[in-house]
């Protein structure tokens, strides 16, 4: 695991929150879990504040983690290459996640990841607002006891009754409640959220310069999803200003992009594989300066 404390601590403390621009030696990696290598993922923490944890991880073809995993917060995932095939080890409920999806997973909900394919899975997560309840994870799911084909205790774990596809069409209005109100989500048996393009909430930011936002996630932990912005328009196409009210981490995935902090006048010119911190209440623009889309995919907690 990373260092002692890193996680709500990373690029630093609480105390001494400011915008920076994570790149470089900023990023720190390490594998899940440790103790087991052949069963482990391979990671990169970009922000771990005391409002939300921001990385990624990865698998190699045929590759999973064990024990199954689970957190002191809700998490959710973005598929930015290859198709995760995701495991709830207590319902026995499986499904495949793909390139440009997301899926939610409430807290205290067990989970563990798997590649069948035959290149790398990688995935982009945020978890709010704590990752564990200590800076180490759970490792006290039996194996046996998962619930899956054949499994050799299925008959000793618990049944439930078939579960209802969920549909919403979403508005404004849900904004804060997407997919379903976070507290119903966090009610047990828990149940794993598959947001696919169709699923994703569409909204607009800005009347005079609009931005087109796509929500994966949004409620009373943590909102995540897609800042676009296109090329063109009158001058550079740039977002009308925003803060939030809770921490916000910006993973470039399609770039660069220059994120302008409009108090303060300072510039960043942030790559592909980059990623942006801006504190709760610093008031910021995104600006394309390309001649093509780009896109930022934000984390923010707890407050938009």
């Amino acid at each position: 695991m990373p260092e002692e404390k890193l996680f709500g601590n990373h690029p630093f403390p609480p105390s001494e929150k400011r915008p920076i621009h994570i790149k470089g030696d900023l990023i720190k990696q390490f594998i899940y879990p440790d103790e087991r290598p052949h069963f482990s993922d391979l990671n990169y923490l970009y922000v771990s504040t005391d409002k939300l944890t921001v990385g990624t991880w990865q698998l190699g073809p045929g590759g999973t983690y064990d024990p199954p995993d689970l957190h002191a917060g809700d998490e959710v995932y973005y598929v930015t290459e290859g198709v995760l095939t995701e495991h709830n080890p207590v319902l026995g409920e499986f499904m495949q996640v793909k390139k440009g999806e997301a899926l939610l997973l409430p807290k205290d909900g067990y989970h563990k990841g798997y590649n069948f394919g035959q290149g790398i899975m990688h995935i982009l997560y945020v978890i709010a607002p704590k990752i564990w309840l200590d800076q180490e994870p759970p490792m006290d799911f039996a194996g046996e006891n998962m619930k899956m084909y054949k499994g050799p205790n299925n008959k000793k774990l618990p049944s439930y009754k078939p579960m209802g596809q969920w549909n919403n069409h979403g508005t404004t209005d849900d904004i804060g409640r997407w997919p379903v109100p976070g507290p119903k989500a966090r009610k047990k048996p828990i149940l794993f959220y598959h947001i696919t393009e169709e699923k994703k909430l569409i909204n607009v930011h800005g009347t005079k310069y609009p931005m087109l936002i796509k929500f994966f996630v949004s409620n009373d932990l943590v909102h995540m999803g897609e800042f676009i912005l296109p090329a063109g328009g009158v001058g550079s196409r740039a977002s009308e200003p925003d803060r939030h009210k809770g921490d916000c981490c910006l993973n470039i995935e399609t770039g660069p992009i220059t994120v302008f902090l409009t108090d303060s006048k300072k510039a960043y010119d942030v790559q592909e594989g980059e990623a942006m911190f801006i504190p709760e209440g610093v008031s910021y623009q995104l600006i394309n300066y390309t001649g093509h889309m780009v896109k930022a995919i934000f984390s923010i907690a707890p407050g938009m």
